[in-house]
């Protein structure tokens, strides 16, 4: 008798999680263990995995119920077991290749490219100027629009097939002979590695009330391949101090209205799996952390900065706290206000 697998769903209804919806490749709800509130939190059906894209939270159906419950993984796996209603035989389906994500320098190349072929609305245009960028650091960060419609995507997938070969390339997957686009609608982030190569993208979805930020990932699809919590750089990556915050947008803004001002920006503030490693590319001596105002009362959020320093003190390097007027609750809020003072 070979070990079961168990359908992620069910599973984390049984767990106490509100979940709804069925048939769907991936489920968005509220993360426990990180406390968010935008839906981060994928829940798998093709693979039955989880993965939490503010704080990193990932495995499979039983690690979660294991999580969850406070059991043992082995524990969680027999009571899983003889839950009648969640194990029940399932009609074997081969399951789509999911693969690793591609080196770097294959990612940079084909987001570059990509981005070559979009354009900036006017809107997002007006949005970021409104930030406090000008129309000179907008273009040299990269930002591009994706629109809606699947003739678009089916457009953008084929022409980089034709130059790139796209396995491994979170955003694109191959179906029905053909390679495919997986994104959201809205405004497309480069996120940037140590030495400015692109390695991922996110995207801030238009009109959207949840889940507000994404990742272009095809995580679920067939030959898809899912984004990781990267790091992102911005500002003079010769400077041996860095400000930390949570999200791109926000460090390269922050890091404009500064001047250069190095910025090492997690994904969310409990994504900070990358963030060692990428202060040591960097050589950073002295860190900052400069997460948004609601650290003064979100429990949530002080947890995450006392995780931030631990993985810092275990890196070797020393952190100090950022605060300024809770008026303003992102530090490039504060920056612009200082600007237009």
């Amino acid at each position: 008798m070979g070990y079961k697998t168990f359908p992620i769903l069910p599973t984390a209804r049984k767990s106490g999680l509100p979940v709804e919806g069925s048939g769907q490749r991936q489920v968005h709800i509220n993360c426990p263990f990180c406390g968010d509130r935008k839906r981060r939190l994928y829940l798998y059906t093709d693979t039955d995995q989880y993965h939490c894209f503010h704080c990193g939270a990932h495995g499979n159906a039983v690690s979660l119920y294991a999580r969850r419950t406070g059991l043992s993984y082995r524990d969680a796996y027999h009571e899983l077991l003889g839950d009648s209603v969640i194990h029940f035989p399932r009609p074997a389906v081969q399951r789509p290749t999911e693969r690793e994500p591609a080196p770097l320098d294959r990612r940079d190349a084909v987001y570059r490219a990509m981005l070559g072929l979009l354009p900036l609305s006017a809107a997002h245009r007006d949005n970021l100027l409104a930030r406090g960028l000008t129309d000179a650091a907008i273009r040299q960060n990269g930002y591009r629009t994706l629109g809606s419609g699947k003739e678009l995507r089916d457009q953008i997938a084929a022409q980089l097939s034709a130059r790139f070969d796209l396995n491994g390339i979170p955003g694109f997957f191959y179906k029905l002979g053909a390679w495919r686009t997986c994104a959201y609608s809205g405004l497309l982030v480069p996120v940037r590695a140590a030495d400015g190569r692109v390695q991922g993208i996110q995207i801030r979805r238009d009109d959207a009330e949840r889940m507000k930020y994404a990742w272009m990932s095809s995580a679920g699809r067939p030959y898809g391949t899912g984004a990781r919590s990267w790091v992102h750089v911005a500002g003079d990556r010769s400077r041996k101090e860095a400000v930390i915050t949570e999200g791109p947008i926000k460090g390269d803004v922050s890091s404009f209205l500064t001047e250069g001002t190095l910025f090492v920006c997690v994904p969310g503030v409990n994504a900070v799996s990358f963030l060692a490693d990428t202060l040591k590319e960097l050589r950073v001596s002295q860190a900052w952390e400069a997460f948004d105002m609601d650290k003064r009362c979100n429990p949530q959020v002080q947890a995450a900065v006392i995780r931030l320093r631990l993985e810092l003190k275990k890196a070797g390097v020393p952190c100090r706290t950022i605060a300024w007027d809770p008026a303003c609750k992102g530090i490039d809020d504060f920056l612009a206000m200082k600007r237009s003072a």
